[in-house]
């Protein structure tokens, strides 16, 4: 029966169905059931799902329920990641507001600002930097969120535009915010104190870390870093090929795979006439 009411979980939050989740719960549902896809892939737990799809009644729900905002796909992904990806702006802050650190990484040491960035979610990116995201933090070789929206920019994007004007005003101006939800107040990095545990969230007061730390950090504090040892060989063969990796998703992540297909066929195009040019040339000097 609990294997049933797992299998209805995922469904009724794919779907939407806040009564699907609701009785899949009284059912017995593991409330952080994931099911494996394949060896490197997994649906997401149901908040993960939720949190995909921009079901807001049932992300509140499942928080309020103790819904797990660490765990992750197989992919190494974090509901966080899923909603920033999405452009679920309100699940976002719902997220936050419920312990999630804003700066959590991926496989790939991306951060939700990252990947919003990437994937040209302009207000999401906004409201994660309002919140207290970094938008100054590194993969371990490049500033993504800056980079990649240097180069969806170069390609005309607009969205692109807009993420590289929020990324450089922000870290132009050297600020810093608290990461409790109920507080933000900005400050410079020597007026804020790290999290003596996990080093990523910080506080502009004792009493803001104490608050953080009762609504959600304390589940979620040290669960943050993803380390190399999650990763399968494919996944860490893609880290360490970073500048082709940041490239391929630029073209396929930010909607221009019909330009790398137009500069490959242009490619192929101009390599047959070169060699139709060579060969008759090589007839008329034979003949």
């Amino acid at each position: 029966m609990s294997e049933q009411a797992n299998k209805l979980l995922l469904y009724a939050a794919e779907k939407g169905s806040l009564e699907g989740v609701k009785a899949a719960l009284e059912a017995g549902a593991d409330i952080d059931f994931d099911k494996p896809d394949t060896e490197i892939t997994s649906s997401g737990t149901a908040l993960f799902i939720a949190s995909r799809f921009g079901h807001v009644d049932i992300v509140r729900l499942l928080l309020r329920k103790g819904a797990s905002v660490v765990k992750r796909s197989r992919g190494s992904y974090a509901p966080l990641h899923m909603a920033a990806t999405q452009g679920n702006t309100e699940i976002v802050d719902l997220l936050v507001q419920h312990g999630a650190t804003l700066d959590i990484r991926d496989g790939f040491q991306y951060t939700p600002l990252m990947t919003a960035c990437i994937y040209r979610k302009v207000d999401t990116a906004r409201r994660l930097i309002e919140l207290g995201a970094r938008p100054d933090l590194t993969d371990g070789d490049h500033q993504v969120a800056l980079r990649y929206s240097e180069m969806g920019a170069a390609f005309g994007s607009r969205g692109s535009k807009e993420c590289l004007k929020l990324i450089q005003e922000a870290i132009k101006s050297k600020l810093l915010r608290c990461c409790n939800p109920a507080c933000g107040k900005p400050g410079y990095r020597k007026s804020m104190k790290l999290c003596g545990r996990c080093k990523l969230t910080r506080y502009c007061s004792r009493d803001c870390q104490m608050q953080h730390w009762s609504v959600g950090h304390k589940k979620c504090c040290g669960h943050d870093e993803y380390p190399d040892e999650g990763l399968d060989p494919f996944q860490k063969m893609l880290k360490n090929l970073s500048v082709w990796n940041l490239l391929w998703d630029v073209l396929i992540r930010a909607g221009y795979w019909i330009v790398f297909l137009k500069l490959i066929i242009i490619i192929i195009g101009v390599g047959v006439v070169l060699g139709v040019v060579c060969r008759v040339f090589s007839w008329g000097n034979w003949t």
